[in-house]
């Protein structure tokens, strides 16, 4: 009996770390996207390099020399893939778009050829990762994209990094953000909205979602001419597309009124 008993314990706790690692896991199910629509650009992979070293890859869509460009940064245990949609409707608008996993995510995992993953970073290589920002910046020039027109739409500690990038880069037109915080892993936004404030931002959030509810309602007092969009019950960060999805729609009108 006492042998049965155990086996049924064993069972019980491989079950519950199995549902752990499925919870852990979940994110990745919110790259599925929709197929690109009429008119877009399909994606490419490409790869470019940071100032310090990081091979960064990216999906690609090309709208066209002299068209303005788009950098979309996903959350933190997310990758490029979560922005497949609206990547694509982007770039139907006319907007050349680059999507890329951050440093330690995705598929770029390796700086100097040494294998580095986002967990084992502490906030300052946290930090670091506005350089993959500027780096996609660069690639987009490269291509022939107007980055004189540049937008950056960000999730989570992706919109730290949006709105902390574009308060030093005066050819930021404008800036999405999608459940930023106060402060994600040493990443602080008040100061760069203060920074940034006088240009277009959209503040982003669902109610649900208290600490970013409560950072967008701190951001939207320093900078009030913003947009701004409190959701109910639409999740954090680029989730907010799945549960809200004309709200894909909405954004790449608004996006497209502010780069023209």
């Amino acid at each position: 009996m006492r042998t049965i008993t155990t086996f049924a314990v064993i069972l019980s706790t491989a079950a519950f770390f199995a549902a752990c690692q499925a919870k852990e896991r979940a994110p990745a199910a919110e790259t599925a996207a929709p197929a690109a629509g009429e008119g877009a650009a399909a994606p490419t992979t490409v790869s470019f390099a940071t100032s310090d070293g990081w091979k960064i890859y990216a999906s690609y869509r090309d709208a066209g020399a002299g068209k303005p460009a788009a950098i979309l940064l996903h959350m933190l245990i997310a990758d490029r893939r979560s922005y497949d949609g609206f990547g694509a409707k982007l770039a139907a608008a006319g907007f050349n778009v680059v999507a890329l996993d951050s440093r330690g995510h995705g598929d770029s995992t390796k700086k100097d050829g040494e294998t580095r993953h986002y967990a084992e970073f502490d906030d300052e290589e946290h930090k670091s990762s506005l350089l993959d920002v500027a780096a996609a910046k660069d690639f987009l020039a490269g291509k022939g994209a107007d980055t004189s027109k540049l937008a950056i739409v960000g999730a989570s500690i992706g919109a730290n990094f949006a709105l902390n990038y574009g308060a030093d880069d005066a050819d930021v037109r404008a800036v999405v953000l999608l459940s930023p915080g106060l402060d994600y892993h040493g990443v602080e936004t008040a100061a760069a909205m203060a920074k940034y404030r006088g240009r277009s931002a959209y503040l982003v959030a669902s109610d649900e979602d208290k600490y970013s509810a409560d950072s967008v309602g701190k951001l939207h007092e320093i900078a009030a001419d913003a947009a701004f969009k409190l959701f109910t019950d639409a999740g954090h960060g680029t989730r907010i597309f799945n549960a809200e999805p004309s709200f894909e729609d909405a954004l790449v009108d608004w996006l497209a009124a502010q780069v023209k």
